[in-house]
């Protein structure tokens, strides 16, 4: 997505260049003595034209977001044109639905009968989108000239650095539509929400909601109470969590603008209480409501500033209703365990210099379900704490088990929703992480199910994980394998023997749960299900732990696999990189064998 097209930034360029090149002719008739002053101004100018840092300066963005447009395209751009020449914004959100129900409007946009003035960002409401732009978001083509797709559930950082949060789309049953389909259509879930926690400090937050309890503390009169729309504790958890400076919703016949309010009742270790401002905007054309609110926002907030006027309370403490987590570990990780790409955050501390490399944040982390990027038609099921994806550059194949009756690769990973590098640092309100454990093993039982069902009990299963302080995005892998192999002992012998020839640590039998206060370690299950005269299935845990400098290959348990499987060729997932179409296919098959098992539906 090209949040900042090169036509507008050049465009932005070439008007500073022409207002310094006019400075530049007045210098020649000034006196000397202010000489000094008017470079400082053109220094100003030229860094503000190439978009870098000026000790002094204080760059403003003008926005203006909209409510419900339902379609009516020409009558609101052309508005937005007009105020455009007077304004000069920089970007315009549509918090609601750009789109209507019947969809026949787009005809007259793709005609080319519709003005968009300057980048416009959009997401889903309560309507579905129209087929024509899902089919032009799936082919990453142009959807329109200045009109981009936030995400349904997504983060959204612009190269000037504003971050816009967005959860579109109400609280629904996703267990009745293609998950491939799922990120167009109107509803979300609990677990979408979660998904977005790590966004702490959000500029935007853009939810179809309201949350519950934004009145608690407000002196704002309401003269209908029946035209407010329902208020949901997930929204409220999302944005106490995130603290967004400016969360925006929709209520399609009224304007609600909250007095600001402090997140937190006591200053941060930073010495700031941020200071959040929730708008709800009703829908064009439909009542002399106002649907829209332009505003300028700064990137930097001093925290010497005084409180805006008539500030409250957090209305969350009120009700008493919102689990504040904690900031959530944003260390970022790459998804299949590679380490992510390099970032020199230069010697200013002794923290940046003791990290000097930093791996990308969570909304290029392609294990959040935050980032815009994520492959989700390899997703299978999302719980509440957790969820199942396919593997990306599988090491088993279609082949590998299609003489048991598995023709799908079922290589399998169970992903906590939770941004961390491990079970025992996920946030312990709620009994979070005791639930995410518990989730994640349900998961695992129930795929081990599924493939000795589908397997006739020939199949078991090995799933393994690697749990490290400073590690990835904690998850578990989960491959299927000959059941004789691991009755036998075949397949703890091998691990064992090449931890040996390493020179690992030795495994010990010994499952260490969440992990708490158990350093680092590499957890393997191993487990087949009855067959023949053994009438018990055989499970077992054995753990191998290590010291943080301890250089241990994050390949190691598929490098082992691949070598009892014969599949050498596929120790490297890189290699391994199927078709998007190939993908689908077995995401399809894996969905239709597993939806007897999965208990998410």
């Amino acid at each position: 997505m090209h949040l900042w097209p090169s036509r507008v930034a050049t465009r932005a360029r070439q008007d500073l260049f022409g207002e310094t090149e006019h400075r530049l002719n007045a210098v020649q008739q000034q006196p000397v003595h202010k000489f000094a002053m008017t470079c400082k101004m053109l220094v100003f100018f030229i860094l503000h034209a190439l978009n870098q840092d000026s000790p002094t300066a204080v760059i403003r963005y003008k926005l203006i977001v909209i409510g419900d447009v339902n379609g009516q395209l020409h009558p609101i751009f052309s508005k937005l044109a007009t105020l455009h020449t007077k304004n000069n914004f920089n970007l315009a959100i549509i918090a609601g639905n750009l789109f209507s129900a019947d969809q026949a409007h787009t005809t007259d946009l793709f005609a080319g009968n519709v003005f968009i003035p300057f980048p416009t960002y959009f997401t889903v409401g309560s309507n579905p989108l129209p087929q024509i732009i899902i089919d032009k978001i799936e082919k990453n083509e142009e959807i329109y000239p200045n009109l981009y797709y936030l995400g349904k559930r997504c983060t959204t950082t612009t190269s000037d650095g504003v971050k816009i949060v967005t959860l579109g789309g109400k609280p629904g049953d996703p267990t009745a539509v293609d998950l491939s389909q799922e990120q167009y259509l109107p509803f979300h879930t609990v677990a979408d929400a979660k998904a977005l926690y790590s966004n702490v400090s959000a500029d935007i937050l853009l939810t179809n909601c309201w949350p519950a309890g934004i009145r608690n503390g407000s002196r704002v009169p309401v003269t209908d109470d029946s035209m407010l729309p329902a208020g949901y504790k997930h929204i409220s958890d999302l944005c106490a969590t995130i603290k967004p400076r400016y969360h925006f919703s929709v209520s399609p016949s009224l304007f609600f603008e909250r007095e600001p309010f402090y997140q937190d009742l006591i200053q941060n270790a930073s010495g700031i209480n941020q200071i959040t401002r929730f708008l709800s905007l009703a829908a064009y054309g439909t009542s002399k409501q106002k649907f829209m609110y332009a505003f300028n926002l700064s990137l930097s907030v001093n925290s010497s500033s005084p409180p805006p006027a008539g500030v409250t309370n957090p209305p969350w403490n009120f009700e008493q209703c919102i689990r504040k987590r904690p900031a959530l570990d944003v260390d970022p990780f790459s998804r299949y365990g590679q380490p992510g790409t390099k970032r020199n955050r230069g010697t200013h501390s002794r923290n940046q210099r003791e990290n000097k490399f930093q791996p990308p944040g969570p909304g290029e982390c392609f294990f959040c379900l935050s980032n815009p990027s994520l492959a989700t038609h390899l997703i299978s099921s999302i719980g509440e704490d957790s969820y199942l994806t396919i593997a990306k550059g599988p090491l088993t194949t279609s082949a590998t088990n299609a003489h048991f009756g598995i023709c799908f690769p079922a290589h399998v990973l169970i992903v906590p929703l939770a941004h961390s590098p491990n079970l025992a640092s996920i946030p312990e309100e709620e009994n979070a992480r005791e639930k995410t454990f518990t989730e994640m093993t349900r998961f695992r039982i129930s795929i081990q199910n599924m493939i000795a069902s589908n397997s006739g009990n020939k199949l078991g299963t090995i799933t393994y994980e690697i749990s490290k302080t400073n590690g990835v995005h904690i998850h578990w892998q989960l491959i299927p394998i000959s059941e004789k192999l691991v009755r036998e002992g075949l397949v703890e012998a091998a691990f064992r023997v090449e931890a040996d020839n390493l020179s690992y640590p030795a495994f010990l039998d010994r499952d260490p749960v969440v992990g708490l206060h158990e350093g680092n370690f590499f957890r393997l299950w191993l487990w087949a299900p009855p067959n023949g005269e053994k009438t018990e299935e055989t499970s077992k845990c054995i753990t191998m732990f290590f010291e943080q400098d301890f250089k241990f290959s994050l390949q190691f348990g598929r490098t082992v696999l691949a070598k009892l499987l014969g599949l050498e060729q596929r120790t490297q997932w890189r290699d391994c990189v199927q078709s998007e179409e190939e993908e689908k296919r077995d995401i399809r098959m894996f969905k239709a064998a597993f939806r007897e098992f999965d208990f998410t539906l």
